[in-house]
């Protein structure tokens, strides 16, 4: 086994033995581990902050913001078409990198008449997985703030395809294998009379979100569209993949009222492989966002994480959170299983607390366990247990069998490894769905199972649960 650490503070990739990384003992140590080889991201006249990262085949891929730092504004200004540059790879055997290899990519230079906070442009980088080689740098662009939240790349029934997502203001362009370019602009750019397409974010409008579905091999768009749009804030924040390339997003939409009130909802949607039209959508106003997805092709369902919140905090000077039925608390993170046919919703966790979410917070992550691992999902969310122990056993109820004489087997006793149904209820009995009065309540499960147990400065958790019912482990 293999791991892949991607370095956000600048871009250090660095693949590493597991075995020799030790996993059962915290360490707050400055000590570089023994590691394989490393591609660094070189700040030429540009510069990137990574996100994401996903793996295909040999190829391992990082997406976040990229950046030229010269301005044309300035008398010191040179126009260069090497602003950015990762180079790789730097080993034990060769530390200087006297035999690593270069990519390099030609960022467009903004002017700093309006300001430079926000001149971001879309990134992915593409490196060997086996070499530490550079491969490519592949540019999405636009006047204005363009942000990278989201990142997956599959093999599918249309070949390699990488879809990313994010969060623009201005416009955002995206080229294609043949030549032509699609640009999408905000929605509400039409603001002001001075209005100007330019890279800074203050007069360019409120962001929208993004998804582009991209040959993986090339870096070519196939789509881009935007989505979610709103007047406030929008994004979306975490894609995935299924095997016929739809791409499945999850996310959020603020809207501002005239009374300046600002409300912010969920949504997950399943986009079209082909050209990016929406298949079906969900609104979830009961959450502030959705964030994270991922698809399970082997029930053709998804998993998704959330909060009731807006910006994952409590403040007079934001939007208060959201009523939830299963939230019990000021505040909750939020674990989903829905069904990616519909996007109709099959179970729901919660736990008190909640993933922060804004530029540069760490709002977690959901992923699949492996075959040899067994049906469960992981969940690592921000903030939740830093106040002492948190309890597991929140959400819906748990479906199960009730038989003659009233005693309910809730569902996660009587199969492991599938959806029960009425089906595999025994003869003389009946199936209690969830959604039931007389449901087992997901306290009465009483697994025990608490997050916040870890070290003294409790920051995040990382919670197991059982798939198919939703049982925390």
């Amino acid at each position: 086994m293999k791991v892949v650490i991607t370095a956000l503070a600048a871009l250090l990739l660095t693949r590493a033995a597991a075995e020799d990384v030790p996993t059962d003992t915290y360490q707050q140590t400055c000590e570089i581990p023994p590691f394989e080889w490393a591609a660094y991201g070189t700040r030429l006249t540009g510069r990137m902050y990574t996100r994401r990262a996903a793996l295909l085949g040999n190829s391992l891929y990082a997406a976040g913001y990229l950046k030229s730092t010269g301005a044309p504004d300035k008398e010191e200004f040179k126009e260069i078409d090497e602003d950015f540059g990762v180079t790789g790879p730097y080993t034990a055997a060769d530390p200087v990198g006297a035999s690593a290899f270069w990519v390099t990519s030609d960022l467009t230079s903004y002017t700093t008449e309006h300001g430079s906070f926000a001149q971001y442009e879309v990134g992915v980088i593409k490196i060997g997985i086996t070499t530490g080689r550079p491969k490519d740098v592949f540019v999405y662009y636009g006047e204005g703030q363009d942000e990278t939240a989201g990142l997956a790349v599959k093999e599918t029934a249309i070949g390699n395809i990488m879809a990313v997502s994010g969060h623009f203001v201005g416009s955002l362009s995206a080229d294609h294998g043949d030549g032509t370019t699609t640009t999408i602009y905000n929605s509400n750019t039409n603001g002001t009379a001075d209005f100007v397409q330019h890279p800074n974010a203050i007069k360019n409008g409120f962001d929208d979100g993004f998804i582009i579905s991209a040959d993986a091999d090339t870096g070519d768009a196939k789509w881009m569209v935007a989505h979610p749009k709103s007047n406030k804030d929008a994004q979306t924040v975490g894609v995935d993949l299924d095997a016929d390339g739809n791409i499945y997003g999850a996310g959020y939409s603020c809207t501002m009222g005239e009374d300046e009130f600002v409300v912010c909802d969920g949504f997950v949607a399943k986009f079209a492989a082909d050209d990016g039209s929406i298949l079906w959508e969900q609104k979830f106003t009961d959450l502030g966002a959705a964030m994270w997805v991922v698809y399970d092709k082997t029930d053709d369902s998804l998993y998704v994480t959330g909060t009731t919140t807006y910006f994952g905090e409590i403040s007079d000077d934001l939007p208060p959170p959201k009523e939830n039925g299963n939230c019990y608390h000021d505040m909750c993170a939020v674990t989903m299983r829905l069904s990616a046919k519909d996007g109709s919703t099959d179970w729901i966790r919660t736990a008190k607390g909640s993933p922060r979410w804004n530029f540069f917070d760490q709002t977690g992550d959901i992923q699949l366990a492996n075959d040899l691992d067994g049906p469960y999902v992981y969940v690592a969310l921000d903030d939740v247990g830093e106040d002492g122990l948190v309890t597991l056993d929140e959400g819906t109820s748990y479906a199960g069998c009730r038989d003659a004489d009233g005693v309910l087997t809730p569902e996660h006793l009587i199969s492991p490894s599938k959806v029960v149904t009425a089906e595999d209820c025994p003869i003389g009995s009946t199936f209690v769905p969830r959604s039931a009065a007389d449901a087992l309540p997901a306290a009465d499960a009483a697994t025990e199972a608490k997050c916040g147990t870890g070290h003294e400065t409790v920051d995040a958790c990382i919670i197991k649960y059982h798939k198919y019912t939703g049982l925390p482990i």
